[in-house]
């Protein structure tokens, strides 16, 4: 379904019990679709309590694309939480796109992020030095964009960079628009270090995250993405 998909989108369907019980618990679930046509579902699971978080995500490709080529991941992130800023420390990510299986472990914390092990799938120079000091991880930086949040919050102005142990690239919202249930945040997902040639060929790719009033909160209703094989749309169950 694409590296973008795959990095931003590709986390997670069928929450998981092994979370700790902390305060506040939310989840989430999605349907995925290309060009119209279901390929996924994924969702998420978090905690937040007291100074730290864990979240852990599922994906699974569903009807004829399951059919064809079977895609699984199961990500899980721990870290901390110091005033609004998530910081990871532990993120492990475990990926079968059918024809590989990957397991990674990345270290946030103390000192730079680095890959601990873990094949990354990519033969290109990895994304090393200082550029990383603020990186987080992609379900960190997924779960932060898509989690209910107070209208006045939801200002679609957002920047983060990601890495998953090799790649760095960044998600930044730059501009929203109101409607009349709610807001739309427009940005893009920009490739920044780690990449192949073929993959920096187009660095940023347009991105944009419906939020709806559900509660008294804005919720992430939509999530709409270009990928190599065209559209794609997470749209929560």
């Amino acid at each position: 379904m694409g590296h973008l998909l795959r990095r931003l989108m590709l986390v997670g369907a069928m929450i998981c019990s092994a979370l700790p019980l902390w305060a506040e618990q939310s989840s989430m679930s999605f349907d995925v679709r290309v060009l119209g046509a279901r390929v996924g579902i994924f969702s998420i699971a978090a905690t937040e309590s007291g100074g730290g978080y864990a979240a852990r995500s599922r994906f699974t490709t569903v009807g004829l694309v399951g059919a064809i080529k079977k895609m699984e991941a199961d990500v899980t992130v721990q870290g901390r939480v110091a005033g609004s800023r998530m910081q990871p420390v532990n993120y492990n990510e475990a990926i079968d796109d059918g024809t590989r299986v990957t397991d990674v472990v990345v270290k946030f914390a103390p000192g730079l992020p680095r890959l601990v092990s873990g094949d990354v799938g990519s033969k290109s120079p990895p994304a090393t030095g200082q550029k990383l000091a603020r990186a987080i991880d992609p379900l960190t930086g997924v779960y932060i964009l898509l989690r209910d949040q107070e209208p006045a919050d939801v200002t679609c102005q957002f920047s983060a960079d990601i890495y998953d142990g090799h790649r760095l690239a960044r998600i930044a919202l730059t501009r929203g628009e109101l409607h009349s249930n709610g807001k739309t945040c427009h940005g893009t997902y920009r490739r920044l270090s780690g990449y192949s040639n073929s993959e920096s060929r187009k660095r940023a790719v347009p991105l944009a995250i419906d939020y709806v009033s559900y509660g008294g909160v804005f919720r992430a209703d939509q999530v709409r993405v270009e990928t190599r094989y065209g559209a794609a749309v997470a749209k929560r169950r």
